[in-house]
């Protein structure tokens, strides 16, 4: 019996090892990256999808805009929030999600990192706000799909 709980224990080891040391099969040297630091944004055109981010009574605190890049081939979110506002940005395909957390400042203008999302892939972009304390001050919203 001891024979077989060390066998397990070293094939549950060396899958763990392989797990390790592959990445996910759909990973890209652009996600999870700034698209301007990539020079990616030089060639950005907005895909026409945005949303608001609303609180929960429906009042609109800022919104989400979700960009193309032509060259690299990627989708990110840029938001537009009040300057005291912190939040996040979420760029996602049906098999890949970045997001990205902002703090305050930068004139209320933020944007996300970017997902690999080339010819034929869809993708999203949600944004979340906090522009004070309490509920109201708190929005979220999604942009519809742009499959490019």
């Amino acid at each position: 019996m001891k024979i077989h709980i060390a066998a397990l224990a070293v094939s549950a080891a060396a899958i763990s090892t392989l797990l390790l040391s592959t990445g996910p099969a759909s990973a890209h040297p652009y996600d999870g990256k700034d698209p301007y630091k990539s020079g990616c944004a030089n060639s950005k055109v907005f895909t026409g999808k945005k949303a608001s981010l609303v609180n929960e009574i429906g009042d609109s605190l800022g919104s989400i805009r979700l960009y193309y890049s032509r060259r690299c081939g990627t989708n990110w979110g840029e938001a537009q929030v009040p300057k005291n506002a912190t939040g996040s940005i979420t760029v996602f395909t049906s098999s890949k999600r970045v997001s990205f957390t902002y703090r305050a400042g930068n004139g209320g203008h933020h944007w996300g990192d970017m997902v690999y999302a080339p010819s034929g892939v869809c993708a999203k972009a949600s944004g979340t706000v906090a522009a004070g304390t309490g509920r109201v001050n708190r929005g979220s919203g999604t942009t519809a799909a742009a499959c490019g």
